[in-house]
């Protein structure tokens, strides 16, 4: 059987079935001297047979197996006992279903005049039978089963399926069942590009670009006001006997044949009118030179209806028809000489622009503009340099604007003469440059300044700081201050940071902000003051909203690089402890850039483990690594903020931590005193029996059983989970991670949440995660004991730490600990 595929299973017995072996799904059954039974399941690969027991020996057994290929979801099952029609329906299915259909009957003596009468388009299978005589009376068995293929929207059957069956034994059981693909619930893309495309005084026709779909694009749903207009199938739209001057809005969807429907398209918001009033006039820029050839192009210009078409003049002359196209290329002119290339542009209405024009010699052009002049620092302050400088000159197609540098990363490009960089740290040095750029990208030399931040003498707790690297190169980006910036460190490096960008800000321009928001290619490191306390690299998903001008960005930690990586390995790895198995799938597939951010230390494992891995599971690294980690002999990890002291840059470390004896942090969570609150919550997983299964490539199958007898001997109720294990090869592999899991099961996890109040001598990022802290509550919960004491005193395991900076009550960090409690709270 193929990986993937679904195996469905029909099995009429005169004994009763008691197990199917397998793994397979029981839909529906009906009891019957041969009753009829329905199972079905997707194979993993690998099935060759399947055992079927009765509660008695029996010849009189009959199954039936089909294996269907793109049959991921079960849609629906009947059965029954009748003597007269058998009825089933199911409604709403995708394209490309199965039905199957199963008979069974008795028949007693010698004459069996039974038939079966499938519905329309079924397929008859095999006709099983028994006979077999009790004395001197002739008895039969027999069962039949009829196979139709590619249904859609709906299937019913009401008709008898078994004819001629004797008074003696008159009805039939019947079962049948439904099987197809998974139904398309994605829509299409939403249209793009609704635009104007013709007016009158009181009419207005729209346009869009066609949307795509996994499917088909039946068609397009049309929108004025918020009412809909109606569903069709072109891409045009005309709206008559408009009032002048009113405007509407319009907005369009689009749907598939499984009636999906896009969101709608960002709105059209026209009011038709008399225009009178031309174009503004096109900026006209220079692409591309050579000997003899001129490459132009130009923007949209606004105005109050639509551009349809641009006109075209070499000095002065018309260059043909107009075009709809925003470029033209040039070729067959004098080598040197000067031409002025002119366009204009015509609206719905025919109104039309003046030129816009360029002047430009017909030669290529690789030289750069001049050298910006005069570079100078004009203010500074504790996070901000303003610069200004004199402008460039360019000996043909003119400058076209200024870069500026944060060290070797371009920040932002303007046609200004003056600008600021926000969002730098106190007391330090910068090297901050100019540079001048022409139209066709040829770049002058860069002219650099050093300028410092004035130092923060106020005394106040080091602020935070968020610094972008490019994830290539190491090299910082830019440094922008974030707004409503959360983050956290979590044991096995699955903490985030979240945070937001004020783009209606001047000082976010959009250089900055695409330097800095690239996902997964920049890393995003959080300061305090010096001190870096959390690096991760910048992710999807991004969130904008027009409404707020906001961008918000979400980061993870560095190694969660390696969850989008494969074990690029097959064979076995023998004899391995978990810190060197973990450094050595880390280098399978690093880059040198990964290398640079990330490097190990900590506890080293103390079991030496047999483990085997197949490139083709295609195992994420991360998971890999959590598993040894996970594993007897393993540790607790998570990411540190470091640096870099050789190479005088930021890196994380990641960090083991001994499991079994976890250090002390020293830290004191006391309830009341310095935690302003906290929150406890319990998750279940208390099990008294643990078994464990391992399949081995050779076929073969390993178990393996931990009973917690102690539970039990102290009035716990028997309750049972099962784990299926891979990447091990021996009996003692397989029970060890099965007492690692009965271990983690002998009770409900209790994790609290404490949020602290800080103080400027709270270092809390020198708190080892994976280290005991010792909780001290008293309160409604836990209240104070009949010798004084708090209700709650012991150690708990930090399993992560939240901060957010800046908050109406300050800066807010929240340690999170846990612990399992059967043994302690029982």
């Amino acid at each position: 059987m193929s990986y993937g595929n679904r195996i469905v299973l029909m099995v009429n017995s005169y004994a009763t079935v008691t197990s199917v072996s397998g793994g397979y799904t029981l839909h529906d059954n009906t009891a019957y001297t041969l009753g009829s039974r329905l199972y079905s399941k997707i194979s993993f690969g690998g099935d060759t047979s399947v055992t079927v027991t009765t509660n008695d020996a029996t010849n009189r057994i009959f199954i039936w197996m089909w294996e269907l290929d793109n049959a991921e979801e079960f849609y629906g099952s009947g059965t029954g006992l009748t003597s007269s029609s058998a009825s089933m329906s199911v409604p709403d299915i995708p394209s490309g279903c199965t039905a199957i259909l199963g008979v069974s009957a008795y028949v007693q003596g010698s004459t069996d005049n039974s038939a079966t009468n499938w519905p329309s388009g079924f397929t008859a299978q095999q006709y099983a039978i028994v006979d077999w005589a009790d004395g001197t009376t002739a008895k039969r068995a027999w069962a039949s089963a009829a196979v139709r293929e590619f249904l859609s929207d709906s299937w019913s059957v009401s008709q008898q399926l078994v004819t001629g069956l004797g008074s003696n034994f008159p009805s039939y059981a019947w079962v049948g069942g439904l099987w197809g693909p998974k139904k398309d619930e994605e829509p299409p893309t939403v249209p793009g590009n609704l635009r104007l495309s013709g007016m009158t005084p009181t009419s207005v026709t729209i346009t869009w670009d066609a949307s795509s779909d996994n499917s088909d694009v039946t068609g397009y749903g049309v929108y004025r006001d918020g009412d809909k207009v109606g569903d069709q199938s072109g891409r045009t739209r005309a709206f008559t006997g408009l009032t002048p001057g009113v405007p509407s809005t319009y907005e369009v969807d689009a749907y598939d044949s499984n009636g999906n429907r896009s969101e709608k398209s960002s709105p059209l918001t026209i009011a038709p009118i008399n225009d009178t009033m031309p174009p503004v006039a096109p900026v006209v820029r220079v692409t591309g030179l050579g000997a003899g050839t001129i490459s132009v192009a130009w923007d949209e210009p606004a105005d109050e209806t639509a551009i349809t078409a641009y006109g075209v003049f070499l000095n002065g002359v018309r260059q043909g028809a107009d075009q709809t196209g925003r470029t033209r290329t040039f070729t067959g002119l004098v080598a040197g000489n000067l031409y002025t290339v002119g366009v204009n542009a015509v609206d719905l209405l025919g109104n039309r622009s003046a030129q816009g024009t360029k002047t430009v010699k017909a030669q290529a052009d690789a030289a750069p503009p001049t050298l910006p002049g005069n570079v100078r620092i004009v203010s500074v302050s504790q996070t901000a340099v303003t610069l200004a400088w004199d402008a460039s000159t360019d000996d043909n197609v003119g400058v076209a604007g200024y870069g500026l540098w944060l060290g070797s990363r371009l920040i932002a490009q303007v046609p200004s003469l003056v600008f600021t960089f926000v969002g730098l740290s106190p007391g330090i040095t910068y090297p901050l440059s100019v540079d001048a750029v022409d139209e066709l990208g040829n770049r002058s030399e860069k002219v650099t300044v050093h300028a410092s931040t004035l130092e923060d003498t106020s005394g106040a707790a080091p602020p935070y700081e968020c610094v972008f690297y490019d994830w290539s190169t190491h090299e910082p980006i830019d440094s922008l201050p974030l707004q409503n910036l959360s983050f956290e460190l979590t044991l096995g490096a699955g903490g985030q940071l979240s945070a937001e960008i004020p783009l209606y800000d001047e000082a976010y321009n959009v250089g900055r902000v695409e330097a800095a928001a690239r996902p997964e290619r920049t890393i995003v490191v959080v300061y305090r003051g010096e001190r870096p306390v959390w690096i991760g690299r910048v992710c999807d998903p991004q969130d904008y909203e027009s409404d707020t001008g906001v961008l918000h960005i979400t980061a993870e930690e560095v190694v969660v690089i390696y969850g989008r990586r494969f074990v690029s390995f097959t064979g076995a790895r023998t004899a391995t402890k978990a810190d060197t198995e973990i450094d050595w799938l880390l280098d399978l597939v690093s880059q040198p850039a990964d290398k640079r951010w990330l490097r190990t230390a900590g506890v080293a494992g103390t079991i030496a483990v047999d483990r085997e891995y197949r490139s083709e599971d295609f195992a994420p690294i991360l998971d890999a690594v959590a598993d040894i980690a996970g594993a007897p002999g393993g540790f607790e990890f998570w990411c540190k903020p470091d640096w870099d002291q050789v190479n005088d840059r930021p890196q994380v470390e990641l960090r083991r931590v001994d499991r079994d004896n976890p250090p002390n942090s020293g830290l004191v969570l006391e309830y009341p005193g310095n935690v302003r609150r906290f929150r406890r919550t319990t998750r279940r997983a208390i099990a008294t029996v643990v078994h464990g299964k391992l399949s081995l490539p050779s076929g073969g199958v390993l178990l393996a059983k931990v009973v917690q007898d102690e539970l039990h001997a102290n009035g716990w109720p028997r309750m049972e989970e099962a784990y299926t294990y891979d990447g091990l090869t021996t009996q003692a592999a397989l029970q060890a991670e099965t007492q690692r899991a009965a271990d983690a099961s002998r009770g409900a996890k209790q994790v609290f949440e404490f949020q602290l109040a800080i103080s400027p001598d709270v270092r809390w990022w020198e708190w080892e995660l994976g280290s005991n802290a010792q909780v001290v509550i008293t309160d409604h919960m836990y209240p104070e004991r009949s010798d004084g004491s708090a209700g709650l005193d012991r150690l708990m395991k930090i399993v992560s730490l939240s901060v957010e900076p800046s908050t109406d009550a300050g800066e807010l960090v929240t340690v999170t600990t846990a612990e399992l409690t059967t043994t302690v709270d029982a």
